[in-house]
């Protein structure tokens, strides 16, 4: 499914539990994901050094998408469904990669994952996009995303 049919489903799903749903943006929220996607990265940093690579991922996922969700907040977007959260950043930004190294490791049997430091240099990359990302969010841009977002519920009802 493309970026695009996810986040209309999920719009359309909006009032259950999992759905995208259409809010005010938000800076508190937006900087308290950032403060958490920074801890993240020091958690996988730590977890690096103890060889725990399959947490190093996991971790490194958690880097991500709190990062993201960061995006969401201060677009105006509430997202508790990680494949529309990705799908969000796919359409509007163009960026998400690391969701099935996360699952492969997180729900698999071992516990090595061999690219351990690809993983680690994609997340400090992907965090530091993200933050840039927030830095040019003004609020015409919020507005162009959120004129898009209108019509995509359109497409929703």
């Amino acid at each position: 499914m493309i970026p695009k049919e996810i986040i209309v489903k999920s719009l359309r799903r909006a009032k259950e539990e999992r759905g995208l749903r259409v809010a005010e943006p938000n800076n508190y929220l937006s900087e308290g994901h950032i403060r958490k996607a920074d801890h993240n990265l020091i958690v996988m940093t730590d977890l690096n050094k103890l060889g725990h690579e399959d947490w190093v991922v996991i971790s490194a996922y958690y880097a991500m998408y709190h990062s993201a969700m960061a995006v969401l907040a201060k677009i105006g977007l509430e997202s508790k469904d990680h494949a529309t959260t990705a799908a969000v950043l796919e359409y509007f930004f163009g960026v998400w990669k690391v969701k099935r190294a996360r699952e492969t490791v997180q729900y698999g049997i071992s516990i090595s994952y061999k690219e351990t430091n690809i993983v680690m240099k994609n997340t400090r990359d992907f965090v530091n996009k993200m933050k840039i990302v927030l830095n040019e969010l003004d609020k015409n841009l919020i507005d162009t995303i959120r004129k898009n977002i209108k019509e995509l519920q359109d497409l929703a009802t």
